[in-house]
């Protein structure tokens, strides 16, 4: 039974609306399980406590008006009588319930009382006779509601019995104690207890984690198959530019080195992600890797997604460089004429050993003599496409990831998990925690003689503010509505700069480097100063509506100071209102970016964090990487276990994982 129409109640209309979210069989909608759960319990009104949220049954006894406070927001109003009580209901921007609230209506209404019992801030109000105890599967269909829905799986779920077919191999529920496909249906859709809910939402994240492990490892498998010759770089030369470092390594940049180092020597291509807080110290490991690369007569390329930030790698490898006779380019888009010539003929002709550069690397016109290694910095803003075309200039090189977004080991796993991964804790001595704490504008003032002491001392700050320009819809600050801030809290004479993505290429790159060389005092930018701006100096930053950005971005964005042995300072502003959410508050609390990673990556998901298209991540419709990452560890230790498995579900399953490849994103 596959076609929707013979379900009652679902017409072409309908079949249609359905077809639209994905659902184009009696199976699929079966296999469409709620995003949520609801508790449906009536609480009597006198014994309601005050400011939590209840359900109330009551009667109409004065019908509802509605009146239009501004754009966008409406309230409506109506008087109940509950358990002998009287009180009005407010509730904002359901206007259109107004016709069915008449007098004698009877409603239940989902709120809080909010002082004593004479008012209730209603979130939620439905008459009587639609309204469901116990609890209530929640779908989230667009177009479609949650009870309707819930009406066409029961009346599909007999009409189907391929939905309930077994897709785990049984030794798997066994070891696991999995509820089996069929007794999952019944919970997942007419939950009795909060112990069915449990064991199916548990089965389903399961088999969602299982799958994408299966993905994820097979192509690892893939990536390990591919023979490649391994480089025998000379490691006196090696230990002579590790010498000639003007700082020592951390343990930890040790340890990442010898973990490229090995995989350099396999006869396999190295495909790594080197992860570490901002200032770990990353681009030396990286640059270590390049210089041994260049012993055995291959070219690497460095690969950053701004100029900003390719420009500055080029800017530091040739100071390290220069003595040990290693060249040196940037490229870009804004790079023309001679110059750009001068480059792409000296890769094509292997005069030149390093090239940095942003997206330009990968187009048609770059060649490269003996492409062998590419480092792909700030790895997560590409796309995967353009990973993959780099890697294809040259004959399988070996590819190094980094990113100052660094995550717990479990993420990891299922980010990176057909990648080996080296982790950079630790920072170089000498750093100083930087001081942060979380303010609301009515205090700038304070912030304002904060810089302006810094300035006195000779040093200098950045302000953050979210958007380029003015936004009449929005009540964030703009760049120049930030400049404007700053002048009139700030005395006469300091210099101000600002900075902004759609400047030219030309100008970008002689503002920073009038703050570089100290000329600027301040420079109020967007988030294009997040990566690749390494100004020792500057010890001071506010960012503007910081409720605005991520936490890890925050973070990274605070990284810009503190890049010397100077104390430093970080002052996050919102608007009062927005303090009392707490979600800044990790940010005064620690400077390890592990936890502040993981706490965002925790609320937002990685998708929101690193970008749906270059994590690789799948939407997942049930399971949480970081809240279910017992269940992560699990499937994925089962996933390796499934390639030889004779069973033949494991055969079905490790199918389908190959022809899933494609769908995340992994090549």
């Amino acid at each position: 039974m596959n076609e929707l129409t013979e379900i009652k109640g679902i017409g072409p209309s309908t079949a249609s609306k359905l077809a639209v979210l994905g659902i184009r069989t009696a199976c699929d909608l079966i296999r469409t399980f709620p995003v949520r759960y609801e508790r449906h319990v009536l609480t009597p009104a006198k014994a309601a406590p005050i400011g939590t949220a209840v359900a109330i049954q009551g009667v109409v006894v004065q019908s509802a008006s509605v009146a239009y406070i501004r754009k966008r927001l409406t309230k409506l109003t109506l008087d109940v009588l509950s358990d002998g009580i009287v009180f009005r209901i407010t509730a904002f921007n359901r206007e259109f319930l107004r016709p069915a609230l008449a007098k004698g209506a009877e409603l239940v209404a989902t709120g809080r009382f909010e002082t004593g019992r004479k008012q209730f801030l209603a979130n939620d109000i439905v008459l009587s006779k639609n309204y469901r105890e116990g609890i209530v599967p929640v779908y989230g269909l667009e177009g479609l509601s949650d009870r309707l829905f819930a009406k066409f799986v029961a009346a599909a779920i007999p009409l189907s019995p391929e939905a309930a077919k077994e897709t785990l191999p049984a030794r798997i529920l066994q070891s696991r104690r999995l509820a089996p496909m069929q007794e999952v249906l019944a919970y997942v859709h007419q939950p009795r207890d909060e112990a069915e809910i449990s064991a199916a939402s548990r089965r389903v994240k399961y088999e969602e984690l299982l799958r994408f492990g299966l993905a994820v490892k097979t192509q690892k498998r893939k990536n390990d198959a591919v023979v490649t010759i391994p480089k025998k770089y000379d490691i006196e030369r090696v230990r002579a530019f590790i010498t000639a470092l003007p700082f020592e390594l951390t343990d930890d940049q040790k340890q990442a080195t010898n973990e490229i180092f090995l995989d350099l020597k396999k006869p396999r291509r190295m495909l790594r992600m080197l992860q570490g807080d901002v200032g770990s110290g990353k681009t030396v490991v990286a640059a270590i890797a390049v210089y041994a690369v260049h012993t055995v007569g291959e070219q690497t390329a460095f690969m950053a997604p701004t100029e900003i930030l390719a420009r500055q790698h080029a800017q530091n490898l040739t100071r390290l460089f220069a003595p040990f006779g290693v060249t040196v380019a940037y490229l870009s888009g804004a790079v023309k004429g001679a110059e750009r010539k001068r480059v792409i003929d000296g890769l094509a002709s292997g005069t030149l050993h390093v090239v940095c550069g942003t997206h330009a690397l990968i187009q048609e016109p770059v060649v490269f003599k003996r492409l062998g290694f590419a480092v792909i910095d700030e790895q997560h803003r590409f796309g995967v496409a353009q990973r993959k075309i780099l890697r294809e200039k040259g004959y399988d090189p070996d590819v190094l990831v980094m990113s100052a977004t660094p995550i717990p080991r479990t993420l990891a796993i299922a980010l990176f998990g057909d990648m080996d991964v080296s982790t950079i804790r630790a920072l170089p001595s000498g750093r100083k925690p930087i001081k942060t704490d979380v303010t609301d504008f009515t205090d700038f003032q304070r912030l304002a003689d904060a810089i302006a002491h810094e300035i006195a001392a000779g040093r200098q700050a950045y302000v953050i503010a979210p958007l380029v320009g003015s936004d009449a819809e929005s009540d964030a600050y703009s760049v120049p509505e930030a400049v404007e801030l700053l002048r009139g809290h700030m005395p006469s004479g300091i210099n101000i700069a600002s900075l902004h993505g759609q400047m030219k290429s030309a100008d970008k790159d002689a503002i920073i480097d009038a703050f570089r060389t100290g000329e600027t005092d301040i420079l109020v930018a967007t988030t294009v100063v997040e990566v690749g701006v390494d100004v020792p100096n500057a010890t001071v930053m506010i960012i503007l509506n910081a409720d605005r950005f991520g936490l890890s971005q925050l973070h990274q964005l605070r990284g810009r100071v503190g890049r010397g042995g100077l104390q430093s300072f970080c002052h996050l502003v919102t608007d009062v209102a927005r303090l009392e959410e707490g979600r800044l508050a990790i940010l005064a609390e620690t400077n390890d970016g592990f936890l502040i990673s993981e706490e965002d990556l925790r609320r937002r998901g990685p998708g929101d964090v690193f970008g749906e298209a270059q994590t690789g991540m799948p939407a997942f419709k049930a399971a949480n990487v970081i809240d279910d990452r017992d269940l992560l560890e699990a499937a994925f230790t089962d996933a390796s276990t499934l390639f030889d498995d004779p069973d033949h579900l494991a055969r079905i399953l490790v199918g389908e994982a190959a022809s899933a490849i494609d769908a995340y994103h992994l090549d």
